[in-house]
């Protein structure tokens, strides 16, 4: 049996091969990909989205959903071209999905979602939290139907990404990440302490390279991902491992805590302080902060490194389960 869930995205390179990996795991029943603005402008990320459901075969079963175009509270903000090309595909050009437009937003498709599949329901975000903050908004009881938010975001233990404190999904919109983990939801964050650790490398682009023509958009992608990076270690696997800790949390080493968002600050924007939990040895942080002191009542789990299962060995070999069809 495939349980349901809903991918929510911003495509995005990384993006883009973490619905393919879903797809490949056979584990999931994948009902909605919703899209939301980061990685492009929210009219991008929804053409990218239904480009990226006709290219792996599930344009005609998997509606696409646009979602929000701007942070709650704040001004877009610049995309992220340099990693993923100006389009966000790197230079890919992929042809518009065959089936009509969705006119349910992202948020209402999750709405929906959670109704229909109450207390079954996976959710995992890939990019900027604001559909699953308006859905929380919407109907504050969409907390306790989801069974399970796992997103990619954050930076615990690390610096950051866009700025020396904060990952950028997190930066991005912090109203959101802050509203979603006071909201009672379960959930996992998956940043970057983890996401680090699990590289993508030219010799697993070889492998992709060598797989014949369903993988080639796959290495494509991949091969233009990897060289926006400089870093000899290859290029992390940000959203693939939220897609893989939605099934198996041996990918990264978890803790029990609680998150807040820096929301005020300009200086340290969308970081995401982490408030270990321990039973055995309980300690009363922020003890003289009533205000902070109440959030730690709302506990997730947060990725705090890679775990024992190779995470990029199982995403290589999962992906070429799941050949692309354009």
């Amino acid at each position: 049996m495939t349980a349901p869930i809903v991918l929510d995205s911003d495509p995005g390179i990384d993006d883009a091969v973490a619905l393919q990996y879903l797809l490949g795991t056979g584990l999931w029943d994948l009902k909605a990909y919703t899209t939301v603005g980061g990685n492009v402008p929210a009219s991008q990320a929804f053409r990218n989205g239904r480009a990226l459901a006709r290219a792996f075969g599930i344009d005609g079963d998997v509606p696409v959903h646009r979602g929000a175009g701007r942070p709650l509270t704040r001004l877009p903000y610049s995309a992220a071209g340099e990693f993923h090309g100006a389009e966000g595909l790197g230079s890919e050009r992929l042809p518009d999905a065959s089936v009509p437009e969705q006119t349910e937003t992202s948020a209402q498709a999750m709405l929906r979602l959670s109704r229909q599949y109450e207390g079954e329901l996976t959710v995992c975000a890939t990019g900027p939290l604001t559909n699953v903050a308006l859905a929380l908004t919407e109907d504050p009881d969409f907390a306790r139907r989801v069974k399970h938010l796992v997103f990619m975001g954050g930076a615990a233990e690390v610096p950051g990404n866009i700025t020396p404190v904060a990952e950028f999904n997190a930066w991005a919109d912090p109203d959101a990440v802050d509203l979603v983990v006071s909201s009672g939801i379960r959930y996992t964050m998956v940043g970057l302490d983890a996401t680090h650790g699990w590289r993508f490398t030219k010799d697993h682009l070889a492998v992709l390279e060598d797989a014949g023509e369903g993988m080639a958009l796959t290495a494509r992608l991949m091969r233009y991902y990897l060289e926006a990076y400089t870093e000899a270690a290859g290029s992390p696997l940000h959203d693939p491992l939220a897609v893989g800790v939605c099934a198996d949390e041996s990918f990264v080493t978890a803790a029990d805590g609680t998150v807040v968002v820096e929301c005020a600050s300009e200086l340290t924007r969308g970081k995401t302080v982490f408030i270990p939990y321990d039973s055995d040895y309980p300690r009363a942080y922020y003890a003289e902060s009533p205000l902070v002191a109440a959030r730690t009542a709302h506990r997730g789990r947060v990725a705090l490194g890679t775990g024992p299962r190779d995470f990029t060995a199982d995403f290589v070999t999962t992906l070429l389960k799941r050949p692309g069809v354009a």
